[in-house]
């Protein structure tokens, strides 16, 4: 049993998808403006410099997200370009400068 806020009702799908009975309830009104998730648009970005570790999962939501789409017949993900910007010393700078980072996507440092 859990919320049904954008991570429960994820929860909720993918338990449900696998067979499982589930029951999700919400305490509060649904919609709400309560929540992290909540209106009309979401970003989801495969340059995450917190943590590499996060890039497959990162990599499985966008599967997921298409899928979900296929199945509604509608589309549901938008993929669009996107800017970060900062000051040179800035940790998320060194972050995306460093040899380390996975993307192949024009830099300037």
């Amino acid at each position: 049993m859990v919320g049904v806020g954008a991570m429960g009702s994820a929860t909720i799908y993918q338990l449900a998808h696998r067979g499982r009975r589930v029951l999700g309830l919400e305490r509060y009104d649904i919609p709400r403006a309560m929540g992290s998730s909540h209106g009309h648009t979401r970003i989801i970005r495969l340059a995450y410099y917190e943590d590499p570790s996060y890039v497959l999962l990162l990599q499985r939501s966008y599967e997921l997200w298409r899928s979900i789409q296929a199945r509604a017949g509608e589309r549901l993900l938008h993929i669009t370009g996107s800017v970060d910007a900062g000051p040179s010393d800035s940790w998320v700078c060194k972050a995306r400068c460093s040899p380390a980072s996975s993307t192949s996507w024009p830099t300037r440092c």
